[in-house]
């Protein structure tokens, strides 16, 4: 199916939009987030903080939920938010960790009302690093037809 221009603002309207990060370390990584700064005029010499939209702003969406632990941002008004994956931290890397830390992210992702549908989740070990699991999320986004694919590491040593 073929999405005409007034369709895709709609989607995107409401994905809605978000402070831009950026992360250090390799792709995909997901951690030491930073606030993208742009610089814009016509001799660049004015500075602003990047605004994440569209499907970017979708990944993020995503990410932002699962790397925030639940509760961590009572504070602000939203104590249901996050996951509690996070409690798993110092576990051993077996079966039934894995599949808690699957539990635990479809239950975060289900309170996001920008997601339509979570297609497919598996959490695997990653052989190189036997302390970090990779969570292998397909999503459908409202009123979206094409999923989106994303990989998440989480270590389980005491990292994010």
């Amino acid at each position: 199916m073929t999405r005409g221009a007034a369709q895709l603002d709609t989607l995107f309207e409401r994905l809605g939009r978000d402070l831009q990060l950026s992360w250090a370390g390799p792709a995909g990584s997901f951690s030491d987030a930073d606030l993208v700064v742009r610089r814009i005029g016509p001799t660049l010499g004015v500075t602003d903080i990047g605004v994440a939209t569209d499907l970017a702003q979708a990944d993020q969406l995503i990410v932002n939920r699962l790397i925030t632990r639940r509760g961590e941002l009572t504070s602000l008004g939203h104590p249901e938010y996050g996951s509690r994956h996070h409690e798993l931290i110092g576990e051993p890397n077996t079966e039934r960790t894995r599949n808690l830390v699957k539990l635990y992210v479809l239950e975060a992702l289900r309170q996001e009302p920008r997601i339509e549908k979570v297609l497919r989740c598996v959490v695997r070990t990653d052989p190189p690093r036997p302390d970090v699991v990779r969570i292998e999320l397909m999503v459908r986004l409202i009123t979206s037809v094409n999923p989106r694919n994303l990989v998440v590491p989480f270590g389980l040593g005491g990292g994010r």
